[in-house]
């Protein structure tokens, strides 16, 4: 069941989009698998192990975007514990204001499960640096 972090806000995993009344924001990079993604931005570089910083920052201009119009957005991956909170703890960050680790403890709050990328991620310290 996809979890909301902020108010229409949601994060999931790719059951939770087929149900989803809004914007569904897909962050996989296996195009080739059909999902009811209204918009996929593909956030990991596979070949790097890390993830893209324009990819990331362009899913955060389309949450940005769909919640500016009052559309709901599902932010979906495979489970949702990895890459999609990855994504919504950017927004946050970048579009909110709220330092990583505060985004990572209110995606935590909403969805425990979820794993904070400085556990997984093999260029989150660059990602914080550039900052």
């Amino acid at each position: 069941m996809a979890s909301e972090v902020v108010p229409r806000l949601f994060v999931g995993g790719r059951p939770d989009a087929a149900r989803f009344p809004g914007v569904r924001l897909s962050v996989l990079e296996d195009l080739g698998d059909p999902t009811p993604a209204e918009v996929r931005i593909p956030i990991l570089v596979a070949e790097r192990g890390g993830a893209d910083r324009h990819a990331l920052d362009r899913v955060a201009d389309v949450i940005e975007r769909a919640l500016r119009g009052d559309r709901p957005v599902l932010v979906y991956c495979g489970h949702g514990v990895r890459r999609s909170p990855l994504a919504v703890a950017w927004y946050l960050h970048r579009r909110r204001g709220l330092p990583l680790d505060a985004a990572y403890a209110a995606l935590q709050a909403a969805r425990p499960e979820v794993e904070p990328a400085v556990g997984w991620l093999s260029n989150w310290g660059d990602l914080v640096r550039t900052e």
